[in-house]
């Protein structure tokens, strides 16, 4: 006889289980370089990270896009291979090599069967130690680049993203700018100038090595010193900047694209560090205002009022102040009030403060995916970068749970008064100006200035 499942109900969340990420060993090579091991599981693979300080905070303004160019350049060629001849050599390692930028650091890694660690720990040393740049290699990249930044004009949610960063911050601050830079300043870069940002950022400390995978922290510290032992770096000091936003009280910032029929909103302004000591409280409140599926602003503007497929909200954590930012995509005839509703909800969360059972699943749900961003070695690897870059403790991630926890709802309405200013934001609306310039007006959230799809003001 079956038994029927009573379907009326959810079932009841399971108990948290344990998770506990092994141990990190670090070690520092006598030319300053921080090797740091992780040994994980039996699967008989590692990852290896290179972490430089070439990051695009620390670009010129003039030249925005050439830490993003430099990076993808470095596998087109070494001093003693072409770039074909180090891709079929990185091939018959079955490894794939990646290079990518954030603000804060440039990440050379590469995951490779434990029996060819040592070939192609080689040949990582080989792209980091003696790129070539060959010059037409490096022009088609850039073109590659340029075409990514006009497709990015062209396309309104990524238009909108790059609105949001120029609105938010002042001019002279790096994070105004797009990641991979603008048309005027990628246009002229060349070989020249990826090979300049190298020698400035590539050989320098501090950087480190992360191991991660079937491999102990004496063989590490051994192929450590063999391929990176030699490698002689001066030290710079990270980019420091003053983050400034790029406005005075809350403003809207209207970029018409005509006949548009659904808008893209960001609202959002200047947040917080990395390393800020509210950090926790900031994580959970998120999660509950628009971090995840059932946060205020998503069960709001999506399940009641049916105005968009989702909204979400977050903080871009990096290691001088990023922005905080809402966004979502309407219809254009509730655009207005999609931004009159999200600021009345950030409001009621500082007001009210949340609930028990939000605190309760918003702490549940950030403690149960920890172990989902750890089940690669890749993925190990990315999260002992952020350990190194931000300067975190080796035990971080013993402790992040316990920390989560420990966040109480007082903690959340506070980091809700405290860091998101409803009344002081910049709030970018993408879409047809014919339609939606006069509801956004009548709102009186603060004056519309108006811009062409080319960010420049109309008259």
């Amino acid at each position: 006889m079956s038994t029927m499942l009573d379907r009326t109900s959810p079932p009841e969340p399971g108990e948290l289980r344990p998770f506990r990420l092994p141990e990190v060993h670090r070690h520092d090579l006598d030319n300053g370089l921080t090797l740091i091991t992780v040994q994980t599981g039996s699967i008989p693979v590692v990852t290896a990270a290179l972490i430089v300080e070439g990051g695009a905070a620390g670009e010129p303004a003039s030249r925005a896009g050439i830490a993003h160019l430099t990076a993808r350049a470095l596998d087109t060629g070494t001093t003693r291979r072409t770039g074909d001849q180090l891709a079929l050599d990185l091939e018959h390692l079955g490894v794939e090599f990646r290079a990518s930028v954030t603000w804060d650091a440039a990440v050379l890694n590469l995951t490779v069967p434990r029996e060819r660690l040592e070939a192609a720990l080689a040949l990582l040393a080989e792209i980091a130690r003696e790129p070539a740049f060959p010059p037409s290699e490096v022009e088609r990249l850039r073109d590659q680049q340029l075409a990514e930044i006009l497709q990015r004009r062209t396309e309104p949610r990524s238009l909108a993203g790059e609105a949001a960063a120029r609105f938010i911050f002042a001019p002279d601050v790096p994070y105004s700018r797009p990641l991979n830079g603008t048309h005027a300043t990628v246009s002229p870069l060349s070989h020249e100038d990826a090979r300049e940002f190298y020698q400035a950022h590539y050989g320098t400390k501090p950087a480190a090595l992360v191991l991660v995978g079937d491999i102990d922290p004496d063989t590490a510290r051994s192929l450590g010193e063999s391929y990176f032992g030699t490698w002689r770096a001066t030290a710079v000091p990270a980019p420091d900047f003053e983050v400034r936003a790029g406005y005075e009280g809350t403003t809207i910032f209207l970029v018409d694209r005509p006949g548009s029929v659904q808008s893209e909103v960001r609202m959002g302004h200047v947040g917080v560090e990395r390393t800020h000591p509210d950090y926790f409280p900031l994580i959970v409140m998120n999660t509950i205002l628009g971090g995840a599926f059932t946060s205020r602003l998503n069960m709001t503007l999506r399940e009641r009022l049916g105005f968009t497929y989702g909204v979400s909200s977050r903080f871009g954590y990096r290691r001088r102040p990023g922005p905080f930012l809402i966004q979502t995509a309407v219809a254009t005839d509730v655009t207005a009030r999609t931004v009159e509703e999200t600021i009345r909800q950030i409001e009621g969360l500082q007001a009210d403060g949340p609930t028990a059972e939000e605190v309760d699943s918003a702490r549940d749900f950030l403690s149960g995916i920890l172990p989902l961003q750890f089940q690669t070695t890749e993925q190990v690897a990315g999260k002992i970068a952020d350990l190194f870059v931000y300067g975190l403790p080796d035990d971080y991630f013993h402790r992040y749970r316990e920390r989560i926890a420990a966040v109480t709802a007082e903690d959340v309405r506070r980091a809700a008064v405290q860091y998101v200013r409803p009344a002081d934001m910049a709030i970018v609306v993408v879409g047809d100006a014919a339609q939606v310039e006069g509801p956004l007006e009548e709102l009186g959230a603060g004056p519309v200035r108006k811009y062409g799809s080319d960010l420049m003001p109309c008259t």
